[in-house]
C-alpha cells in the first residue's frame, strides 16, 4: 500500500516507510514520537507532551521545540502532502493516526489478547503460537535510548508485558508436554529474574515430569532461600503447595493428546475425552497513565494507600473519593492506583462510568468489557446483568485485582461492578458520596490550599517563572479559586505561551464575566465540567441553582435561601440538599449552603429557559431576600438596643425570619448572615432597577445591623452604605440617603476619621431633616457632638448634644436620652465642669439600671469615675471603675472594660498604687493590640502605661510606650500627642542621665 508505515518501539525506535528505514531524529524528537505512538490514536495536548518528554525540568523553550519536532516528523512521514494524514493537529496538541498493526507494541498487545481468547477456548497450540509470535517482536530494551518520564514508564510497562508473555508461553509449553525443551529456557529465565515466583513453579514441574524430582526440590529450596535473603518473605501458597505435592510424589501426570490446533478461523472444540488443565486467567493492565505533574494531596494519598495496602482483610476494600467537578478526584485516584497496583498481582481494571454526563455507562456493558479483559470468551458472557455480575465475581474469586471505577453516578450503577473477593479492591470516584456502598475509606476533596495550587503551577511552568512573579502567581491561583482543574488550565496556557507574564493572565481573569471563557486550554475547560452536572438537573433544581447564585455572598442560610426562592423551608431544604448531592452546591454546616466561586460564576452566566422570565427577576429575588434579612435583623436590633425607637421606623420585614430571645443568638445570626446581607444590599442598588421601596429596605437593613460593630467588619457595612447612599441621593430618596449616610459617618467616627465622619454626618443631617426622619436625626446630632468633643470644641459639642437630647425627649426615646446625657456629661467634664458631669451621671444611672441597659450603665459608671478623678475623689472613682468592670464581665463588653482599666490605672497611679496601675494599663493595652478601630483608646492606654513605667523606674519601657503613644495619637490628630511627646523627651533625658551619672530631671 502506498505510504504504508510501521513503527517499532520494542527495541531502538525505527520508522519503516514503504519498506525503507526513515531517520527518527534526535532523542527528544524520538520521545515526542513515542508519546504520540503509545496513546493509541488519542490526542495529546502540548502541556501533556511537555510533561511526557521533559517532566518537571522542562526548559522554557519546550513548546517551541515540540512544534519543531512535529514539523520534522511531518516532513518525513507525510511525503509532501498538503494536508497531513498521519500526524494531525488536535486542539492545542497533536495525535498520530496509525492503525494498531502499524506499531509493534500495539501488535504485541493484540497478539496477547488473541492468545488469551485462544487459551479460554482451549486452543492451546494456537495460543502457544500467538505467544511465541508476540515475544519475537522484542528486539532489545523497549524505547532504547529514548529520554523522558513517559518513555521510562513505557519501558517498564513493555518489559513487564514481555515477561508476562514469556511466562504464559512457558505455561503452554508444559501444558503441551514440552518438558525437556523448556527446562533450559526456564533455567535461564529464573536466573535473569530471580524474584518472580511463577517461573520457579514451571521449572519444578518440568524437572519433575522428566523424572528429576530431586532437582525440582532443589529449585524450591534455592527459591525459598533467595526470597528470604532478598525480600524477607516465604514463597507464596501456590509454590509451597507444588513443593508439597512433588515431595509427596503426588503431582498428577498429564495424559492424553493435546487439544486440536486452531489455525485460521476453524472453530474446532477440543474432544470431550481429553482432560486439560484450567486456562490461566488473563492479567489486564487497564489503568490510564499517571499524571506527571501531580502535586499536593499528601494526606488523601496516605489515607487511600493505607486502606488499599492493608493486610488481613476479610471483606472487599472500597476506597472512595468525592468532590465537586474539577477538584482532582480522578487524578488522585489514578495516582494512588498506580502506587498500589503491585499489591494486586492479578491485574487492574478501569472504567469511566460517565456518571456526570447524559450517557452514563450501563453496568452490564462495563461488566461485559471486564469479563472479556479477564479472558472470558464473548460467546460465554451471559446476557443479563445479574448473570454477568455472578460470573464476574466467580472469575475474580481467589484473585487479587484492583478496580478503578471513575465518575460514578450512583450506588445502583456501582453495586453490580463490585467483586465479592476480599483479595480485590475498588477505588471509586464520584461527585457525591454514594450512600449504601461498603466504603472502607472515604476522602472528600476540597480545593487546594494556596501553597498546593502554587506547587502545581510551579511544576508546569517552572520554579523560576513562579518565583519571579510570586505575588502575581498567588493572585492567579486565587482567581482560579484554588480549583485544581482551573490551576492546571492556567498553567497549561502559560506553559504554551512562554512570552506571557503571569500578570498578563491575572489581568485576563480579572473580569468575572470572562473568567470561565479564559479557563480553558485544549480539551480542558472548567465550564464544560460544570455543564455536565448542570444538564442533569431537573427544572426545579436548575431554577434554584440559577436564582440563588446572584444573591448568595459567602454562604446563605436555609431560611434566607427559601425566602429568595419564594418557598417554605420545608420545600427548599430537599431541593438544596439535592444540589449538594450533585456537587453544584456545598453545605459547610447544617442548614447553610454556598457556591464554589467558579461554580457561582458559571451559574450567574446561565440564561433562563426560553419563554421564562429571568428566574422571577433578580430585583424581585433580591427584594424577597432583603425583606427576610430585615425581619431577622430587626429582631436582633431589639436585643442589642432594647427600647430604641429606631426599630419602630424600620420597614416591616418578612415575619418568617428568626426571632431572637437573647443577645447571644442575635449576635451569632448577624455574624453568620452578614456577608450575604452586604452582598445582597450592594446587588439591590446596581443597575437601574432599584425601586424606592428596595432602597428603603436596604437602608433599614444597614441601620438594623449597625449596632453590631464588634461582631462584623464594619468597613464592609460602610461600603454597602456608600453604595445605597449614592443611589438614594441620585434618585432623590432622602429617607434612604439619610440612613445610609449616617452609617457611613458612624463607621468613619469609630475609626477616628473625623473629617470624613463630619462630612457624612452633616449630609445625613440635611437628608433626615428633609425626610422628617427624627429618629436618625437625633443620632446625627449626637454624632456631631462626639466629633466636636474629639476636636476639643466642647461648647459646640454641648450644643449638638442638647439638640439630640431635645429630640430624644420629644420622641420618648429614653435610652437615646440617656446616651446623650452621658455624652453631654463627658463634654462638660472636658470643659472643666466635672461636678456637673457627676450630677448628670447620678441622674442617668437609676434609669439605665431600670431598663437593664448594661452598656449604658457601664459607660455612665466610667464617665462618673472619670469626673470623680478630676475632682480628686480617687477612692470613689476607683469604686466606680470596679463596678463598671463587674458589669462588663457579666455582659461581655470588652471595649468598655479596657477603657475602665486604663482610666482606673490613672486613678491607681494618683493613689500611689503603682504595681496595680501597671497591671491594669497593661491589660487594657493587650485588648487594644487586637481590637479594631480603637486607636484613640490604644494611644491613651499607652500614655498611662508610659507614665506608670517611668514612675516605677522602668525608663526604657516608659520611653518605648511614650514614643508609640505619640505615634498613635499624632496619627489621628489628637492633642494628647503633645503630652506623649513631652513624656518621651523626659524618658530620653532620664536615659541620658543614667548613662552619664548626671542629675535626674524633674517630672
Amino acid at each position: 500500500m502506498e505510504g504504508a508505515v510501521r513503527f517499532n518501539v520494542l527495541g531502538a525506535m525505527q520508522i519503516c516507510l514503504d519498506g525503507a528505514d526513515v531517520p527518527v531524529g534526535p532523542p527528544q524528537q524520538q520521545a515526542t514520537l513515542a508519546a504520540l505512538l503509545l496513546r493509541s490514536g488519542r490526542a495529546a495536548s502540548l502541556h501533556e507532551l511537555v510533561g511526557m518528554v521533559w517532566g518537571e525540568e522542562a526548559p522554557d523553550s519546550a513548546v517551541t521545540s515540540l512544534r519543531t519536532y512535529v514539523w520534522r516528523l511531518r516532513q518525513r512521514l507525510e511525503q509532501g502532502r498538503a494536508t497531513p494524514q498521519l500526524l494531525l493537529s488536535a486542539g492545542s496538541g497533536y495525535r498520530l493516526a496509525v492503525a494498531p498493526a502499524g506499531v509493534d507494541a500495539h501488535r504485541a498487545e493484540e497478539l496477547a489478547a488473541e492468545a488469551a481468547r485462544a487459551r479460554a477456548a482451549r486452543w492451546h497450540e494456537e495460543c502457544a503460537r500467538l505467544l511465541t509470535e508476540a515475544v519475537s517482536l522484542w528486539r532489545g530494551e523497549p524505547l532504547a535510548g529514548v529520554p523522558g518520564p513517559f518513555a521510562e514508564q513505557q519501558r517498564s510497562r513493555l518489559a513487564e508485558l514481555r515477561l508476562m508473555l514469556l511466562e504464559e508461553r512457558f505455561d503452554h509449553d508444559l501444558l503441551l508436554g514440552r518438558y525437556p525443551s523448556t527446562i533450559p529456557d526456564l533455567t535461564a529465565f529464573t536466573g535473569e529474574h530471580p524474584l518472580r515466583e511463577r517461573p520457579y513453579g514451571f521449572l519444578m514441574e518440568a524437572l519433575y515430569r522428566c523424572g528429576r524430582q530431586g532437582e525440582a526440590l532443589a529449585v524450591f529450596a534455592r527459591a525459598r532461600q533467595l526470597l528470604a535473603d532478598e525480600l524477607g518473605v516465604d514463597p507464596g501458597p501456590e509454590l509451597r503447595e507444588l513443593h508439597r505435592r512433588i515431595l509427596a510424589n503426588d503431582l498428577a501426570p498429564h495424559t492424553g493428546a493435546p487439544a486440536p490446533v486452531r489455525i485460521g478461523a476453524g472453530p474446532a472444540a477440543p474432544p470431550a475425552a481429553v482432560p486439560t488443565t484450567s486456562p490461566a486467567p488473563a492479567r489486564p493492565a487497564q489503568l490510564p497513565p499517571d499524571t506527571g505533574d501531580f502535586s499536593g494531596r499528601e494526606e488523601a494519598v496516605a489515607e487511600l494507600r493505607e486502606a488499599l495496602l492493608g493486610a488481613d482483610r476479610t471483606a472487599l476494600t472500597v476506597a472512595s473519593v468525592s468532590g465537586m467537578g474539577g477538584i482532582g478526584k480522578s487524578t488522585l485516584a489514578l495516582r494512588v492506583a498506580h502506587q498500589v497496583k503491585e499489591r494486586y498481582p492479578d491485574g487492574q481494571l478501569y472504567a469511566d462510568l460517565r456518571g456526570t454526563g447524559t450517557d452514563a455507562a450501563e453496568p452490564g456493558v462495563v461488566l461485559g468489557s471486564f469479563l472479556s479483559a479477564l479472558g472470558v470468551p464473548g460467546q460465554e458472557i451471559p446476557r443479563s446483568l445479574e448473570d454477568r455480575t455472578r460470573l464476574f465475581r466467580t472469575v475474580l474469586d481467589g484473585r487479587s485485582v484492583l478496580l478503578l471505577l471513575d465518575d460514578a453516578r450512583d450506588a445502583a450503577q456501582v453495586r453490580p461492578l463490585l467483586p465479592g473477593s476480599a483479595d480485590c479492591a475498588v477505588v471509586l470516584t464520584s461527585r457525591a458520596r454514594l450512600a449504601g456502598l461498603p466504603a472502607t475509606a472515604h476522602v472528600r476533596l476540597c480545593v487546594f490550599e494556596t501553597e498546593e495550587a502554587l506547587a502545581l503551577l510551579q511544576r508546569v511552568i517552572g520554579t523560576e517563572r513562579v518565583a519571579a512573579e510570586r505575588a502575581d502567581a498567588v493572585e492567579l491561583v486565587t482567581s482560579c479559586a484554588n480549583l485544581p482543574l482551573a490551576v492546571r488550565i492556567v498553567a497549561a496556557r502559560l506553559a504554551a505561551r512562554p512570552g506571557w507574564t503571569v500578570a498578563n493572565l491575572v489581568r485576563r481573569l480579572g473580569d468575572e464575566r470572562r473568567r470561565l471563557t479564559e479557563l480553558q486550554a485544549g480539551e480542558l475547560a472548567v465550564a464544560a465540567v460544570f455543564e455536565l452536572g448542570y444538564h442533569q438537573l431537573t427544572e426545579s433544581q436548575s431554577h434554584a441553582f440559577r436564582t440563588l447564585a446572584p444573591v448568595t455572598g459567602g454562604s446563605i442560610g436555609l431560611g434566607a435561601a427559601a425566602a429568595a426562592l419564594g418557598l417554605t423551608e420545608d420545600e427548599a431544604e430537599p431541593l438544596l440538599e439535592s444540589l449538594v448531592d450533585t456537587a453544584l452546591l456545598e453545605s459547610p454546616s447544617s442548614g447553610r449552603y454556598r457556591y464554589h466561586q467558579l461554580v457561582r460564576a458559571f451559574a450567574r452566566q446561565l440564561p433562563a429557559p426560553a419563554g421564562r422570565e429571568q428566574d422571577g427577576g433578580r430585583t424581585g429575588v433580591a427584594h424577597r431576600l432583603l425583606n427576610f434579612l430585615l425581619g431577622a435583623a430587626g429582631s436582633a436590633f431589639q436585643q442589642m438596643v432594647p427600647g430604641d425607637p429606631v426599630h419602630t421606623t424600620l420597614t416591616p420585614g418578612d415575619p418568617r425570619g428568626p426571632r431572637f430571645t437573647g443577645l447571644a443568638d442575635a449576635r451569632a445570626w448577624v455574624a453568620e448572615e452578614f456577608d450575604g446581607a452586604v452582598h445582597v444590599i450592594q446587588l439591590a442598588v446596581q443597575g437601574g432597577t432599584a425601586t424606592p421601596e428596595l432602597l428603603d429596605t436596604a437602608a433599614d437593613l444597614l441601620i438594623a445591623l449597625s449596632p453590631f460593630g464588634r461582631d462584623i467588619p464594619y468597613s464592609q457595612l460602610a461600603s454597602a452604605a456608600a453604595a445605597v447612599a449614592e443611589k438614594a441621593v441620585r434618585t432623590g430618596n432622602d429617607r434612604a440617603a439619610g440612613r445610609a449616610l449616617f452609617v457611613c459617618g458612624n463607621a468613619a467616627l469609630q475609626t477616628t476619621r473625623l473629617a470624613t465622619a463630619s462630612a457624612h454626618i452633616r449630609l445625613a443631617t440635611e437628608a433626615c431633616r428633609r425626610a422628617g426622619d427624627t429618629v436618625i436625626l437625633r443620632q446625627t446630632f449626637n454624632d456631631l457632638g462626639v466629633i466636636a468633643q474629639f476636636e476639643q470644641r466642647y461648647d459646640e459639642a454641648v450644643h449638638y448634644f442638647d439638640q439630640a437630647l431635645a429630640l430624644a425627649r420629644q420622641m420618648g426615646h429614653r435610652s437615646g436620652e440617656l446616651v446623650t446625657v452621658l455624652n453631654a456629661a463627658m463634654a462638660r467634664l472636658r470643659s472643666g465642669r466635672a461636678d456637673e458631669a457627676v450630677a448628670a451621671c447620678d441622674g442617668a444611672l437609676p434609669l439605665l439600671r431600670e431598663v437593664a441597659d448594661h452598656h449604658g450603665t457601664a459607660h455612665a459608671l466610667c464617665v462618673r469615675s472619670l469626673a470623680l478623678h478630676e475632682l480628686r475623689r480617687y477612692p470613689e472613682a476607683l469604686a466606680g471603675y470596679r463596678e463598671c468592670l463587674e458589669i462588663c464581665a457579666s455582659s461581655d463588653i470588652p471595649g468598655q472594660a479596657a477603657q475602665a482599666r486604663y482610666r482606673g490605672a490613672a486613678t491607681l497611679r494618683a493613689l500611689g498604687r503603682l504595681p496595680e496601675a501597671y497591671r491594669a494599663a497593661e491589660r487594657a493595652l493587650a485588648h487594644y493590640r487586637t481590637a479594631v478601630g480603637s486607636e484613640r483608646d490604644r494611644g491613651h492606654a499607652l500614655l498611662i502605661l508610659a507614665q506608670v513605667s517611668l514612675d516605677l523606674g522602668r525608663v526604657e519601657e516608659g520611653l518605648a510606650h511614650a514614643a508609640e503613644a505619640h505615634l498613635v495619637l499624632g496619627g489621628i490628630g489628637l492633642p494628647e500627642a503633645a503630652e506623649a511627646a513631652a513624656l518621651a523627651g523626659r524618658a530620653r533625658s532620664l536615659t541620658l542621665a543614667q548613662a552619664t551619672d548626671g542629675p535626674i530631671p524633674p517630672a
